[in-house]
């Protein structure tokens, strides 16, 4: 409960970047003069989402599988509206992250961890599937990796036929609902993040603010081991980057603004699919919420996991 203490008292925006200059265009075609405005909906937003995330806490489950044992731990989420991608100004952004939008998201269930390599490989020994190698990582607790994005889609099946409920890779508008838990900072922890918060390549740093440790695991370290974000998610930031469903575009430009997959609509590439959070060996700018990445579907990486979602 430590991470959430704060949640008893309405939040305010803090500034955390350098804005355009007032000629340019918010999201939707209003000025940056309606910026203030645009902040508080920011924060009515978040402070709505928290206010029944605090009902549904401590409702997490495991569902029961058919051959005994338990699902992965699911996390309920409440549905909400929050702004998807990054600000012109947010340090480090890249220009797939734009344009900076509205995106409403139905209520869903995320896993609260990475898939382990235990839930994996007791999936794996169910069906006569090849186990992933783990690097001489350890398996057990580590999240899964060498994983495609078709063995994702493979185990979520599984998953489903086993409990009776709809287990699926999470889209990439949900995934970022998650991974912010009401923040519109550039990291869930807010301005900067530190390897005591995520497992990343503590060698680099972003814009000076702390996060260049000189801490470089250089692997995974077993899920849940590091702080979970206001949703109670942990490793969203770092440890792997995770597969979502969606096909690649090169910008949110005709993106959906709900949380449904965006896929061949406007261009999309589906041999390529959209992974984000960052991993192990990433720069802390690719931890950023806003930041997205991709990778083909048929190739798998020591440094590329899963976390599925559930329909509710």
């Amino acid at each position: 409960l430590r991470p959430l203490r704060h949640f008893g008292q309405p939040l305010a925006p803090t500034p955390t970047a350098d804005y355009p200059p007032r000629a340019s265009r918010f999201p939707g075609g209003q000025r940056w003069r309606s910026l203030d405005q645009a902040l508080q909906r920011v924060v009515a937003e978040r402070n709505a989402v928290i206010s029944q995330w605090w009902e549904l806490f401590g409702r997490t489950s495991r569902d029961p599988l058919r051959i005994g044992g338990a699902g992965p731990e699911m996390v309920p989420l409440p549905g909400g509206s929050f702004l998807m991608g990054s600000a012109n100004g947010e340090l480090k952004r890249e220009n797939d992250e734009s344009p900076l939008r509205w995106v409403t998201i139905r209520p869903f269930a995320i896993g609260r961890t990475e898939v382990t390599f235990a839930q994996y490989d007791r999936f794996a020994k169910a069906t006569g599937r090849e186990k992933p190698d783990d690097e001489g990582w350890g398996r057990g607790d580590r999240p899964v990796i060498n994983v495609s994005w078709h063995d994702a889609q493979v185990y979520a099946q599984w998953l489903s036929e086993q409990t009776g409920q709809r287990y699926r890779l999470p889209t990439e508008a949900e995934w970022e609902y998650a991974a912010r838990a009401g923040t519109q900072t550039p990291f869930w922890t807010g301005g900067c993040i530190h390897t005591d918060q995520a497992n990343y390549d503590g060698n680099y740093g972003y814009n000076g603010c702390g996060a260049k440790t000189g801490v470089h695991r250089r692997r995974t370290v077993p899920a849940g081991s590091l702080p979970a974000n206001p949703f109670s998610l942990h490793e969203v930031a770092g440890n792997v980057y995770e597969w979502t469903e969606d096909c690649w575009h090169d910008s949110y430009a005709g993106a959906p603004d709900d949380d449904s997959a965006w896929l061949e609509a406007g261009g999309g590439n589906c041999a390529r699919r959209v992974v984000r959070g960052g991993g192990w060996d990433s720069a802390p700018r690719r931890l950023r919420s806003a930041n997205r990445s991709e990778y083909t579907t048929d190739k798998s990486y020591s440094y590329v996991g899963i976390r599925l979602a559930r329909t509710l």
